[in-house]
């Protein structure tokens, strides 16, 4: 599996009183051509601009090469190995080309003459690496915008860039300027530099990409791989229309039909009647359309919700709601919030995915140490863990076992039924399979699942159903294909 680059975890952004970035998310890996698009106003410029350092952010964590980093300046993040190309590129229009690419080189030493015999020998080398034909003695004033931009991203690379971000560059391009420009960024790529290619024109952004983040309203709505690409589809993630859901390949398991888990006539401060069932092997969604997430069936289902009526059973046996979460857990209920947030950091990965089901693994006062390495090594072979990262403490292994061991403690504890609240929160699409491969393994050993999201679409993809509710209760519910 390739390596991140770079991530970006939960980042929000006010400008002038307007929220223009909502809890995004996004992963960009070693040699890969990532696209982001969206509509005007959806937070992709801003998001480019805060990742190579020309703005601050309100909140989120990043993460250059699986270290963490602070967003600074310009100059500290291109000295992490991040370069910025907008629609204006930064260059001196009365230097040469040579002269704009050597002006920033880091470690220049002083010599009697500038560019040096050196900087030009390498300039040339980069140019034939890249097979690029232009003379770089000419004045920056004399180029196209193309040609300025070809300069920009020559600079980048020159400097040992890590990571190129192209902003919104290409309204004014001719097909033949662009095309171009996908060829130089291809190779740019075999030559080990990842980029961040942002563009608004559909047709341009799924081009030459490998996958796609589509934006809306600040958040990354969407994730696709380039074999997903459809323009109308790309569409309906940008603006927001989900009402006929488009088909998503599941795994439909052996369902009985037969009710896992029902909800009846339930009365509270927040449910004026609500009723619902899971059944074995299925995957439910909810939608609140008065709440960005149905906070609501988190809150009853994690014992914080005081009823005035109504039953709840989970395999034909009633439930106290009151007891607690601990007491859900004995029931049969799991829990997964954001990964990161759903592990003990200092306990070893064989620790956290047991660690829910040390009632079962112990006999009197001792862990029943056979039983423990037979559900672990079984874990592994499924899995492909390697054995030595089990011993490990989890904060030292990778995202994807992390968020591996965050949803596969409920399976060893054999939980019937396992609430995912926004889950793919932080992740990337390599990690987005890992969930889709827990549910159909859930519904496989025919439990069931409560997934919770703001990401609509993400709900009609992953759901077998999908319930509507307002002010309280389901006003309609939706099987999805």
């Amino acid at each position: 599996m390739k390596n991140e680059i770079l991530k970006a975890v939960n980042v929000g952004k006010v400008i002038n009183g307007t929220q223009v970035l909502k809890g995004l998310n996004l992963s960009v890996y070693e040699q890969e051509i990532l696209g982001m698009t969206g509509l005007s106003g959806s937070g992709k410029s801003v998001i480019g601009e805060i990742l190579s350092g020309i703005r601050s952010c309100d909140e989120g964590q990043f993460f250059m090469e699986a270290e963490k980093s602070e967003p600074g300046n310009v100059r500290q993040v291109s000295e992490k190995g991040i370069y910025h190309i907008s629609k204006n590129p930064c260059l001196f229009s009365c230097l040469t080309i040579e002269e704009n690419i050597c002006l920033i080189e880091r470690g220049l030493k002083t010599d009697l003459y500038f560019p040096s015999k050196i900087q030009k020998m390498t300039i040339q080398e980069a140019l034939r690496s890249l097979n690029i034909h232009m003379n770089i003695r000419v004045s920056v004033n004399q180029l196209s915008l193309y040609e300025k931009h070809l300069v920009a991203i020559l600079r980048a690379y020159y400097q040992h860039a890590k990571l190129i971000i192209i902003d919104n560059i290409t309204n004014d391009y001719t097909e033949e300027e662009f095309k171009r420009l996908g060829n130089l960024l291809l190779k740019i790529r075999k030559k080990g530099v990842s980029i961040l290619f942002i563009e608004s024109m559909i047709d341009r952004v799924v081009s030459f990409t490998d996958r796609l983040v589509i934006l809306r309203n600040g958040r990354d709505e969407g994730i696709l791989f380039r074999n997903d690409y459809n323009k109308d589809n790309i569409m309906k993630i940008m603006v927001g229309d989900y009402s006929i859901p488009d088909p998503a390949t599941k795994n439909a398991g052996n369902s009985s039909n037969h009710i896992l888990l029902s909800a009846l006539d339930i009365y509270s401060r927040s449910f004026h009647g609500l009723s619902f069932s899971v059944y074995h092997g299925e995957i439910v969604g909810f939608i609140e359309e008065e709440k960005i997430i149905c906070t609501d069936i988190l809150d009853l289902f994690s014992g914080n919700m005081d009823l005035s009526g109504g039953t709840i059973r989970i395999g034909g046996t009633e439930l106290n709601v009151r007891a607690g979460r601990e007491a859900m857990i004995k029931a049969g209920f799991g829990y997964v919030d954001y990964y990161k947030n759903s592990i003990f950091p200092k306990l070893s990965l064989k620790d956290n995915l047991t660690i829910t089901s040390l009632g079962r693994l112990t006999t009197r006062t001792a862990i029943h140490s056979k039983l423990e390495k037979a559900v672990v090594k079984d874990l592994l072979a499924r899995l492909a863990i390697p054995e030595e990262n089990m011993k490990k403490p989890i904060k030292d292994t990778s995202n994807k076992e992390q968020l591996i061991a965050a949803l596969y403690k409920w399976i060893l504890n054999r939980s019937k039924v396992v609430l995912l609240n926004n889950v793919l929160s932080g992740t990337d699409m390599i990690m987005h399979n890992i969930v889709v491969q827990f549910l159909n393994e859930l519904r496989e050993r025919e439990c069931g699942a409560i997934l919770l999201s703001p990401n609509t679409k993400e709900l009609y993809e992953l759901c077998d159903r999908v319930y509507i509710l307002r002010e309280g209760k389901v006003i309609d519910m939706r099987i999805t294909p």
